[in-house]
């Protein structure tokens, strides 16, 4: 401010205002310590705001991962659920080959059957953390090895039942073949014994019958009449056979009468080519192959009927030959 030294009558003077000056100092010096002590709240407010941002970035961040967290866990429990349910139908397909599995395989089914079942039940649970879920995985991982060394197992003990299968097929044609052949040989010795039977039966080479009356003093004459014959006398010579054994026969003599009867007195039974028959009377004579002629007499009837009787002699290995006589 500047002051005049010369002033009119008249003349405005014009001093500044020392207490307009003053108060304004005093407000000025009021406005900064109101403004010094307002600074705290401001830095405090600003901490705060800061602390409220950084609480809700790390809530963030943490609830982000978290929820990936849970997804991927999630997301792995789908995944060894899936790989469980994978090896429970290799188990299945296996079981359904319907093999006779050993007990170490049967036990070995069973084992497998039950770690699928605890698995599940872990995976089941809501609070798996990743140790208990790296140790589920790793059981997974365990089990996938056992079942797949079970189906290994599995399919070396089908190829050794084909194995066992194609040679037990080959050994029963063989046996059938062998069961074949020696049926065919066995039918051939059959043929073979047949055949030698027959050819060591004795036959009749001649045979020769007559109606006799015994007479006193022993003396004997041939008849012709029935009412006067006492007995037949049988004459026969066998065929030379060299095949046949030199022995003691039986021979068997059936006597039929002239009405077809056979004239039985007993109930007496041979058997020959398997069949049982009867007979009239029976001798033995002494083969030796050498020509010589046999003698029979039979007086089984006690009264001879007129008409033609046939005499039929046996051997147990069948027919030797027969002869007929008439009477009158």
């Amino acid at each position: 401010m500047f002051k005049r030294t010369k002033m009119e009558e008249n003349d405005i003077v014009y001093k500044p205002s020392v207490k307009l000056d003053n108060n304004r100092g005093v407000e000025q010096q009021v406005d900064v310590q109101e403004r010094g002590k307002d600074n705290p709240k401001i830095y405090f407010f600003i901490f705060a705001i800061l602390a409220l941002l950084a609480t809700n970035i790390y809530f963030y961040i943490k609830y982000k991962s978290s929820s990936e967290q849970q997804t991927t866990i999630l997301s792995e429990k789908i995944q060894m659920e899936t790989e469980l349910d994978r090896i429970e139908v290799e188990l299945d397909r296996v079981t359904k080959e319907n093999l006779n599995l050993t007990e170490s395989l049967k036990a070995t089914q069973d084992n497998a059957r039950t770690k699928i079942e605890e698995l599940r039940a872990k995976l089941t649970q809501n609070e798996l953390n990743r140790t208990e879920l790296q140790r589920a995985r790793e059981e997974i991982a365990e089990l996938r090895g056992a079942v797949s060394r079970y189906t290994k197992d599995i399919k070396q003990l089908k190829n050794e039942n084909a194995l066992l299968v194609s040679e037990r097929d080959r050994l029963k044609e063989s046996v059938t073949t062998a069961t074949k052949k020696a049926s065919e040989l066995e039918n051939i010795n059959s043929e073979l014994e047949h055949k030698v039977e027959i050819a060591t039966a004795l036959k009749l080479s001649s045979i020769n019958i007559n109606a006799v009356r015994e007479r006193k003093s022993n003396n004997e004459s041939v008849e012709t009449k029935a009412k006067r014959t006492d007995k037949l006398k049988i004459e026969f010579s066998i065929a030379d056979n060299p095949l046949a054994k030199k022995a003691i026969y039986d021979v068997y003599i059936r006597v039929i009468e002239p009405n077809g009867n056979l004239l039985i007195t007993e109930n007496h039974i041979f058997e020959v080519d398997g069949v049982e028959m009867q007979y009239t009377d029976k001798t033995g004579i002494e083969f030796s192959n050498d020509g010589k002629l046999y003698t029979i007499e039979w007086k089984g009837a006690e009264n001879f009927k007129p008409g033609t009787y046939t005499i039929v002699l046996y051997t147990n290995k069948g027919t030797m030959g027969k002869g007929t006589i008439r009477l009158t």
